[in-house]
Formats: structure tokens, C-alpha cells, sequence
């Protein structure tokens, strides 16, 4: 509920500073890697909203709108060869191969029913199965939503909810009670041999 009170920047600035980060992002990436893959899905905070529901269909997302904007800020240029998106209509969820893993994504928010974050995420995950939706071929899913770092194996996959970008998450401290969790930008190799080198990047001021 305070969250609009502690919010920096109004919702144009804070669209204006993704995107821009997203651009670096994007050529950081490109320093280390000949080719790289931009995937999004939207979350509950870019759907557009009225009264606190949500008013039109999951297309309208501002948190894919800034990735729609970097791919055409990415197409006008000189790298435009070396860089592909995966830019969804109205799926939450995607999947895409990783040297041989399929890898599934969502936000997260549609994980509503059990107890705790990663029994949340489980029954979502084997909803999926039952329903026979593409990403239930993943072997390993990421997600994040519940601002901390969790790690769960559920036999051959794996699913790696990321942090908070922003920290410490005072939601996350006021829903638990067991304070701050670590903010930063979950990192994870993977490759024909599966995943390793986990890593939170700690976000710098």
C-alpha cells in the first residue's frame, strides 16, 4: 500500500530508466558473447490497473512494452545481427532451448495457491504439466515475484527463483519476519551439461 509514497520516479521516468538499462544490458552482454537472446514475460506490476484490477487483457503489459522498445531501439542498429527477442503477446509464461534445456519463464504471480513461494511455484509448475502448456517441458524454470533468492529441485528440474533488484525488500521482511533477504540479479550458466555458476550479482549505487 506505501509503495507509491516510496517510489522515486513516476511511471514515464521509471519506463525511460528500464529501457535504458536494458540497452546496456544488451551491450554488456554483447562485450562477452557473440549472439545474445533477450526473452520477457509480464508481471502484476506492468499490467495496467484501475482501482488495483487489472482492466484490459495480459497483452498490455509495460513490462514487455520496454522490451518491444529495445528491440526496435536494438534493430536501428550496427548489432541488430548479433541480437534476437523473444517478445510474447499475452503469454505469461515461455519457454526457450538452451543448449539442449528447455528453460521455462514467468514472472511468478500466477503461482497463488499452497504454502510458501516454492510450493506456490510447484503446483503452478504441475498445473502445467496437467494442462500439457509448453512449459512444462522445462527442466528448469525461472521465476521471480517473492523478492528472495530460492533454489528447489523437484526431482530432474530445478527452479530458481531470482531476488529483488531493489533491496532490501521490505515487503519480503514485513510478510516473513525474518529480515532483509539479499537484493541483486540472479546469474546461472547453463549448458549441454545442465546449469552451475550460480550467482547473485549484488546491485552498485
Amino acid at each position: 500500500p506505501a509503495q507509491p509514497f516510496l517510489v522515486e520516479l513516476n511511471e514515464r521516468e521509471q519506463r525511460t530508466l528500464v529501457r535504458r538499462l536494458v540497452v546496456k544490458l544488451v551491450e554488456a552482454a554483447l562485450s562477452v558473447a557473440p549472439r545474445v537472446r533477450v526473452a520477457a514475460v509480464g508481471g502484476n506490476h506492468g499490467e495496467v490497473r484501475r482501482g488495483g484490477k487489472a482492466i484490459t487483457d495480459a497483452s498490455d503489459n509495460s513490462d514487455v512494452e520496454v522490451i518491444e522498445q529495445v528491440a526496435e531501439i536494438i534493430a536501428a542498429s550496427e548489432v541488430a545481427p548479433r541480437v534476437s527477442f523473444i517478445i510474447p503477446r499475452d503469454e505469461l509464461a515461455l519457454t526457450l532451448d538452451v543448449h539442449g534445456t528447455i528453460v521455462g519463464i514467468t514472472h511468478g504471480h500466477l503461482a497463488k495457491r499452497g504454502s510458501g513461494a516454492a510450493n506456490k511455484v510447484q503446483t503452478w509448475w504441475q498445473g502445467q504439466a496437467l494442462g500439457m502448456r509448453p512449459v512444462a517441458d522445462a527442466t528448469v524454470l525461472l521465476t521471480g515475484h517473492y523478492h528472495h533468492l530460492s533454489v528447489t529441485e523437484h526431482g530432474p528440474r530445478t527452479h530458481f527463483q531470482a531476488p529483488a533488484l531493489c533491496g532490501p525488500s521490505a515487503w519480503y521482511t514485513d510478510l516473513t519476519g525474518v529480515g532483509a533477504s539479499p537484493s541483486g540479479a540472479l546469474s546461472v550458466v547453463i549448458d549441454e551439461n545442465g546449469w552451475d555458476h550460480l550467482r547473485v550479482l549484488p546491485c552498485r549505487s
